[in-house]
């Protein structure tokens, strides 16, 4: 898959540690030229007030679209996973 576009950062309240996480969502084409979006959380690792590790990670595409447009609307209004 290729990436097309990423969303801007949103700010959540997670519901199973009540701690501010980051989440945004990233447009992605397939192989057969359909679109799909896949959901990245924010991770930070620390060990001894250093940081180890940091980025996004992405959680499994979801969908089939026509376009990169209905995608980004579908990844857009799909309830945030936690």
């Amino acid at each position: 898959m290729k990436l097309v576009k990423v969303l801007d950062p949103i700010e959540i309240v997670s519901p199973s540690t009540g701690k501010p996480e980051q989440r945004r969502i990233a447009i992605l084409q397939r192989d057969d030229g359909h679109f799909t979006f896949a959901e990245e959380y924010s991770y930070r690792s620390e060990h001894e007030d250093e940081v180890i590790a940091e980025g996004w990670q992405q959680l499994p595409p979801e969908g089939i679209f026509e376009s990169a447009e209905v995608a980004e609307v579908e990844g857009r209004s799909a309830p945030r996973q936690t």
